[in-house]
């Protein structure tokens, strides 16, 4: 693995940790976004607040098992992907989008480096 692969799965991880904590959390800005703004309900939030923050744990522990951050990078990925269509689903502009692109992007990138390896390590 790769020191750029290492920083940017770290970043990852620590964005996700904290991103479902916020969510886990209760936050009065994350529950009007997710109830008014997208049309949740707060059960789907603590869902996805829990799934991103097992996601993200899934990456710290990846650094020493490559095929959990395989996983939990797939598992980003998709709700990352899920987050895009959420966000053109309610018109919110290009502006908004922007980090969750960059955030798929990432996801991806270390999914790709995740599955090389793993094909590596079969060989």
């Amino acid at each position: 693995m790769t020191w750029t692969t290492r920083i940017i799965q770290i970043l990852l991880a620590a964005a996700f940790v904290m991103f479902g904590i916020l969510k886990l959390s209760t936050h009065e800005l994350q529950m009007e976004v997710f109830t008014s703004t997208y049309g949740y309900s707060v059960g789907f939030m603590y869902i996805v607040g829990a799934v991103e923050l097992v996601a993200g744990a899934g990456l710290i522990i990846g650094l020493w098992h490559p095929r959990i951050s395989l996983l939990s990078a797939g598992v980003i990925a998709m709700i990352m992907a899920s987050a895009m269509l959420t966000h053109i689903r309610s018109h919110e502009g290009m502006r908004t989008s922007i980090p969750l692109l960059i955030f798929l992007a990432m996801a991806i990138f270390l999914v790709i480096r995740s599955s090389r390896g793993q094909e590596r390590a079969r060989a």
